[in-house]
């Protein structure tokens, strides 16, 4: 399964404000760290604020901040979120005859499953507990 950049930019941004505890951090300052368009930024953010992933506020001492706290983050569910299709194969798209009741498309279907189930081991709090990660996400002044 290959992600999305929507979803890749979504857990960059979950990363980036979650290792600010709290600050406010800006568009700006997220799409220069990145090398992120400001506007596709902007749609990532909607869309995450709008799941409660993060908080948002306009104008002057307006920004971003974490919505839910980074233990509450699990990895698996905000791909299922963000991904529009997480389908492994698109079986009618394909115009397969095998469609009803395929044993293939079945298997993947299960597959797909594990993998979410498998990344929702893993929460925000994780990710921002690794030393390499953190060294990497150093704060920008």
């Amino acid at each position: 399964m290959r992600l999305t950049q929507f979803t890749d930019y979504s857990l960059r941004v979950l990363m980036f404000v979650g290792r600010e505890n709290g600050r406010v951090c800006t568009m700006g300052e997220i799409a220069a760290f990145y090398g992120i368009s400001k506007e596709h930024l902007r749609k990532i953010i909607h869309r995450m604020a709008r799941l409660g992933y993060l908080e948002s506020a306009r104008g002057k001492g307006g920004g971003i901040r974490l919505g839910r706290a980074p233990d509450r983050i699990q990895i698996g569910e905000l791909l299922v979120a963000m991904e529009r299709d997480s389908s492994i194969v698109d079986c009618e798209a394909l115009a397969c005859t095998l469609a009803r009741g395929c044993s293939l498309k079945l298997a993947l279907d299960r597959a797909s499953r594990a993998f979410v189930d498998s990344l929702n081991c893993t929460t925000l709090a994780d990710l921002l507990g690794d030393r390499r990660l953190k060294s990497r996400l150093r704060r920008i002044d």
